[in-house]
């Protein structure tokens, strides 16, 4: 890896430190997060649920919120209609469990992913329709959906759109004669859209950059904040913030703004021994969470795989009853099952994954711009993992493309550096329709259209990144020395949790770091102890790097390391312990 150390704003690092009172290397932290003024270092730092914005800034939030008291007083049956991913499922299931509770005659529905595909669709909607309901919200989908809103007009289904993926650039012309246009945007003709870049006029510039990464449970959550006319820290409302928690994480939503909040209380929630949701609870059994703090990563890696099973694999129902439930029994069960729908995804994956390296390996990965792979004996539910691991191991914006009956539904996964939803833009007619973000997205395509794929999308990424910028990266946020790092410090950097997409955990450099003794732990990690001149030791861990020892790294060696501190708690003392992400020999 390059290491790369961030050019921090040496002046306004000194200023806030100054404002604040903070220590220099936490107004380092805040400034190389974009963080310079006094109001947001004290918005970042507080992270109260109090400070969270009011859901009335949101355009069409009022018309939404009047639509559905209409249809509870009327009895009329709602349909909420979520995305089968953990974000459009756990939002589903925050605005069922709230409308439920307001009582509203309402029902769920989530699309099969391999016979529907993601979104809303208009056999769905006219099935809906035909059964009795006259209201729909859409979940974490809709945004690009022209053709089932009008659908949904013509056959006097109302419909409300809350969603927060990209515009498509048909939407963005200047089109002010379109219905529901706003700021140039061409947007479905539905009843209201609840977007987090569709604000009121006069919205501040810090609070629209607040409530910008919203993930679709984070727009059902404002949706109920609206309905229930409740501040942000109500009791009933912070009993919904697991849910949305959970989808903000496994969205890989940003860890910024009015997420991190959100997020930060949601865990909490989730780590309590007293976990109010059934369904969570079952899951935390079953994966040995119990009386262990749930963090970004224990949702990540543990909880959201269990979630995404059944809408991989299956239909998301099996997840939607899992957080919805009140029976034990039946918590049990559903995790259960989802428990063992993981294994088999992870069976699946792993021998799809095989199958595309040996194709990448073939296609000579160092001299193309992008991989993209087909095969028609992948599963539409996994490539996308797969995808990731891909890119993880390549370094290359990959797609991976399940063809059956001469179509081809594909997944693809991006580098830092180049914009997938922008590369597949440019690829629009060869595609028979796409959508996603900058990291990722998903698409369909002819058979035929494959090979002309490959080829422009490998073309674009080269043109775009050149020949520097197949490079991996590790930025480092500042140099200290080990003395530096004291458990006061720590505390301070805790403050800045929780840590995730948008607000990384620091990762700081150092040099002159002798070593004094190494060993192999586990399977395959190191574990040092270091000192830095005549200072004391310090333990330090670097997983997965023992193949390192007697090589780089053996006592006595000198090294530079890039490290991300930690406290490590044993046998009721506290220690500083550091997480080595890359080493150095250092001469």
């Amino acid at each position: 890896m390059k290491w790369v150390l961030v050019e921090s704003n040496e002046g306004a690092v000194a200023a806030l430190a100054e404002q604040t009172g903070l220590h220099p290397l936490i107004s380092r932290l805040l400034v190389n997060r974009g963080i310079t003024a006094e109001e947001d270092a004290r918005f970042f730092l507080a992270c109260e649920l109090s400070t969270l914005s009011n859901p009335a800034i949101f355009d069409q939030m009022e018309r939404s919120v009047d639509r559905i008291r209409t249809a509870i007083k009327g009895g009329e049956k709602i349909v909420i209609y979520g995305d089968y991913d953990v974000d459009g499922v756990s939002g589903t299931s925050l605005l069922y469990l709230a409308l439920k509770r307001l009582g509203a005659r309402v029902s769920s529905y989530i699309p099969d992913r391999l016979t529907e595909g993601y979104g809303l669709n208009t056999t769905a909607l006219e099935a809906i329709r035909n059964e009795g309901a006259g209201l729909v919200v859409s979940v974490d989908c809709g945004i690009t959906a022209h053709r089932e809103a009008a659908v949904s007009r013509s056959c006097g289904l109302d419909l409300i759109i809350t969603d927060h993926h990209e515009f498509s650039d048909a939407q963005r012309p200047n089109a002010s004669n379109v219905p529901n246009c706003a700021s140039g945007l061409t947007l479905p003709d539905a009843y209201a859209i609840l977007h987090p870049l569709r604000l009121s006029p006069g919205v501040p510039a810090d609070m629209r950059r607040h409530v910008a990464g919203l993930t679709g449970v984070g727009i059902a959550f404002k949706l109920v904040q609206a309905l229930l006319n409740a501040p942000a820290d109500d009791e009933y409302l912070k009993s919904y913030l697991d849910l949305v928690a959970l989808g903000t994480v496994a969205d890989v939503g940003k860890i910024s703004g009015e997420n991190r909040i959100l997020v930060r209380y949601g865990l909490e929630a989730m780590s309590s021994p007293t976990a109010s949701r059934t369904g969570i609870a079952a899951l935390k059994q079953l994966a040995g969470l119990n009386g262990k703090k749930i963090g970004v990563g224990t949702v990540g890696f543990t909880i959201a795989p269990r979630l995404n099973a059944s809408g991989r694999l299956d239909r998301a129902d099996l997840a939607f009853r899992l957080l919805t439930t009140d029976s034990a029994e039946e918590a049990v069960e559903l995790a259960s099952s989802l428990d063992l729908m993981n294994r088999e995804r992870q069976s699946v994956e792993e021998r799809i994954y095989e199958e595309a390296r040996c194709l990448s390996l073939q296609s000579s990965p160092s001299e193309a711009g992008a991989l993209v792979l087909s095969s028609e004996g992948w599963h539409p539910g996994v490539v996308g993992i797969v995808a990731s691991k891909i890119v993880e191991e390549f370094f290359r914006p990959t797609a991976l493309i399940c063809v059956k009956n001469g179509v081809g539904k594909g997944s693809a996964r991006s580098i830092p550096g180049y914009d997938l939803y922008e590369g597949l833009t440019s690829c629009s007619d060869l595609l028979l329709g796409f959508g996603g973000h900058k990291y990722a997205a998903g698409f369909s395509l002819s058979e035929e259209n494959i090979e002309p794929f490959r080829e422009r999308l490998s073309a674009l990424v080269l043109e775009k990144m050149g020949p520097q910028g197949f490079v991996r990266t590790l930025s480092i946020d500042g140099s200290v020395t080990l003395a530096e790092l004291t458990m006061a410090l720590l505390e301070e950097i805790e403050k800045m949790a929780p840590f995730g997409q948008g607000n990384p955990e620091p990762r700081f450099g150092a040099r002159g770091l002798q070593v004094v003794s190494s060993r192999i732990v586990g399977n395959s990690h190191l574990k040092l102890k270091l000192r830095q001149g005549q200072g004391k030791t310090m333990d330090a861990i670097a997983f997965n790097k023992g193949s390192l020892l007697g090589r780089q790294v053996r006592d006595g060696a000198q090294l530079a390391a890039v490290f991300t501190p930690r406290v490590n708690a044993w046998n009721g003392s506290s220690t500083v312990e550091l997480d080595i992400r890359d080493i150095k020999t250092d001469r």
